[in-house]
């Protein structure tokens, strides 16, 4: 009994710290879309909810989940994160700005 109400007593106090810090269990990831891949969606912004600390390889997974119209590409679109194109393992947050660009082909 003794061990269960410490054990409660923890949870809440973990609860108050994350609030406290502004951490978050999960996130909402507005992301903004351009060109053809905003018309196959039918939207210029979306918002994926998604565990906090993910990287931007998981955010498109999850994109593609809830957009299996985008499938065609291949997942070969660019992500931009605060006006800077990134790696797939770059972490991103709800504070982030994230963009998905079509592939760019050039001749």
């Amino acid at each position: 009994m003794v061990l269960n109400q410490n054990l409660t007593s923890c949870i809440q106090l973990v609860d108050k710290i994350k609030l406290k810090l502004d951490i978050r269990d999960k996130d909402e990831i507005k992301v903004k879309l351009f060109a053809i891949l905003r018309e196959r969606v039918g939207e210029s912004e979306i918002i994926i909810t998604v565990p906090a600390g993910i990287t931007v390889n998981y955010l498109n997974s999850e994109i593609l989940k809830k957009y299996p119209q985008l499938k065609s590409f291949n997942n070969k679109f660019v992500t931009s994160v605060n006006w800077n194109v990134t790696a797939g393992d770059t972490i991103i947050s709800s504070k982030d700005e994230i963009a998905l660009l079509p592939p760019v082909s050039g001749g």
